[in-house]
């Protein structure tokens, strides 16, 4: 119960075009209650005492009530599907905006099909419930229990006795009520996972088939859709016994009607004209208990997808601008400091926990390039991670000027930390409008500009439509290179006080990567960078490098200063150059990424 009342406030401000709808159904059913009184007067008045005015008068009475009807009719089901519509398109946008919202953590977890599923399949269970099965249950009820007061009205005795299956209807609806709904819940949830499991083959497809693995991938869909299947196939068995019972007991409601209402006309208790009219009302009564199946499928169906959309509304955000907003940092310097910073990734229990950072501490000056190094699972990705509270730190405190990084707001700090990811992604938009995705009013001046500094220009101008070009999904259509390039101009374009390059480089050529450099020198200028690579060539223009080994910063200091030691720098060095030391090195950078996330 409390799921449809939480989904009423959604239905609240449109309460004006809700009672309008209620307004022209009461008109309708007005109708309905009265058309078979009309046909007994004509019957009974009209063609009992032969009078052709009277049948005339009352024919045109139910013509103009029928015309009257349709009309009202029009105008309730414009009215009910504007308010399911609307519910549902504000449930769309505030579930959407939510997910935007929703931290990096929520979806280490979630799926991406099963959010699909919650935003196309549930929502539309949704507004099958909203945009008409309420309305349809408010008719159903209002013609029941109107047409049930009138019957008794005109002949009491004879309502009482055809209504004897009534109570077995609603056994038995009552039965399917307490089966059905734990069987949508399923079928919504097999269907989430469908979903997810489609998601994934196409977004993997070039892995499938490099891997040969398309028999597999079917494999497995099969199996999901078997399942799926079955879930429906249990779910229609169960309204394949239902339905035809309930329609049984309604019959009986007619035959009934019928015999008990033939002996009252033969001895003459009841007229033929009420009989006639009795045929007319038995349609009130049998429909809506008809329906009433139909109806359960439609509320339970939202019942258990409701919950299912609410449960993201309701997930907390586990980063968020401080209350009232947050300080909007203007004219950032870029000074950085990490004071004595632990961090470690949500866990299902405090055994599987484990720091990824451990008591770091760091302080970078503004303008200062520092370069950070470190083998698999040191860290140096989720360092970058809470620069920009992707995450929030577990202990200790991150500053930027000064200030907490959890007193600016979220936004503002964001557009001032410009990232350019290890894993690039393009959206299916031109190439301009992938540049320009941090600042969507920049000018072509100033686009042209940034892919000139990422040395991306020259390729674009070669493509069919120039900057307009729209590239695949995904940035399908362009080499891994090409995709790191424009992620670059964009996070150049943004023009930030801080830039972060993850392995800015590694998909690019070493001509390229030298040209890339180049530029970079005159765009870091005056920004604070954070170079994440593990190719030394990109760090020659480092202030300072650090190392990070397991959580904390073994080395630090300028490439001579390091080179100067027997480290991690060093061995990393030799490796890369060829010394005669590189077996011996390469054995023990293994040694040390082993034991990394």
């Amino acid at each position: 119960m409390k799921v449809f009342i939480r989904l009423f406030a959604y239905v609240r401000p449109y309460k004006g075009w809700v009672a309008l709808a209620v307004a022209m159904l009461a008109a309708g059913v007005a109708f309905d209650l009265l058309a078979p009184w009309l046909l007994k007067q004509a019957i009974d008045k009209g063609i009992a005492e032969k009078s052709l005015a009277v049948v005339i008068f009352y024919t045109l009475m139910l013509g103009l009530g029928q015309l009257l009807k349709t009309g009202v009719s029009y105008v309730q089901g414009y009215a009910q599907e504007l308010v399911g519509q609307n519910v549902i398109f504000d449930l769309r946008q505030k579930l959407y905006g939510h997910l935007q919202r929703l931290s990096f953590s929520y979806y280490d977890k979630a799926q991406t099909g099963q959010l699909m599923s919650r935003m196309t399949g549930d929502i539309e269970a949704v507004k099958n419930f909203t945009g008409f099965g309420l309305m349809f249950l408010i008719t159903g009820f209002l013609t029941f229990a109107g047409t049930f007061v009138v019957m008794l009205a005109m002949q009491w005795k004879v309502t009482l006795i055809s209504m004897v299956t009534i109570p077995l209807i609603l056994v038995s609806l009552r039965q399917f009520n307490r089966k059905v709904g734990p069987a949508w819940g399923d079928i919504r949830e097999q269907m989430g996972k469908l979903t997810t499991t489609l998601q994934e083959n196409i977004s993997g497809i070039r892995v499938v088939k490099a891997f040969a693995q398309e028999k597999k991938e079917k494999a497995k869909f099969d199996e999901r859709n078997e399942t799926n299947f079955q879930s429906n196939l249990s779910r229609a068995k169960l309204e394949a016994g239902a339905f035809p019972l309930m329609g049984f007991y309604g019959g009986v409601v007619f035959l009934l009607m019928n015999w008990v209402g033939g002996l009252y006309v033969i001895r003459e208790e009841m007229s033929i004209g009420t009989l006639m009219a009795f045929q007319w009302y038995a349609w009130g009564i049998i429909w809506p208990l008809n329906m009433l199946g139909w109806l359960v499928n439609i509320t339970q169906q939202a019942a258990k997808a409701a919950p299912r959309v609410f449960e993201i509304l309701d997930t907390p955000l586990a980063v968020d601008s401080p209350p009232g907003g947050g300080i909007r940092p203007a004219g950032l310097t870029g000074a950085v400091r990490f004071e004595r910073v632990s961090f470690h990734y949500p866990a299902a229990s405090d055994e599987e926990k484990r720091d990824v950072l451990k008591h770091l501490s760091l302080e970078v000056q503004p303008g200062e390039a520092v370069a950070v190094l470190g083998g698999t699972g040191s860290g140096k990705s989720t360092l970058i991670q809470l620069l920009a509270r992707f995450y929030d730190v577990t202990e200790g405190q991150l500053l930027i000027d000064g200030r907490n990084v959890k007193e600016y707001n979220l936004e503002e700090l964001r557009r001032k930390i410009a990232i350019v990811p290890q894993e690039t992604f393009l959206f299916s938009a031109s190439i301009r409008d992938n540049i320009a995705f941090g600042c969507p009013d920049a000018s072509r001046e100033q686009v042209e500009w940034a892919a000139r500094q990422a040395q991306i220009h020259d390729f674009i101008l070669t493509m069919p439509d120039g900057y307009e070009t729209i590239v695949g999904e995904r940035g399908v259509g362009l080499s891994g290179g090409q995709r790191q390039r424009v992620a670059l101009a964009r996070a150049i374009l943004m023009d930030p006080p801080i830039l972060v390059l993850d392995e800015a480089t590694a998909s690019v050529d070493t001509a390229t990567e030298s040209a890339i450099h180049d530029a970079l020198h005159a765009v870091m200028k005056g920004r604070t960078t954070f170079i994440v690579a593990q190719r030394l060539s990109s760090i020659q223009r480092a202030d300072r490098i650090i190392v990070l080994e397991n959580g904390t910063i073994a080395e630090q200091g300028t490439h001579k200063e390091l080179y100067e030691k027997d480290g991690f720098f060093r061995r990393l060095f030799r490796l890369q150059q060829g010394t005669p030391e590189r077996e011996a090195d390469a054995a023990e950078l293994k040694a040390a990424a082993g034991e990394g996330r």
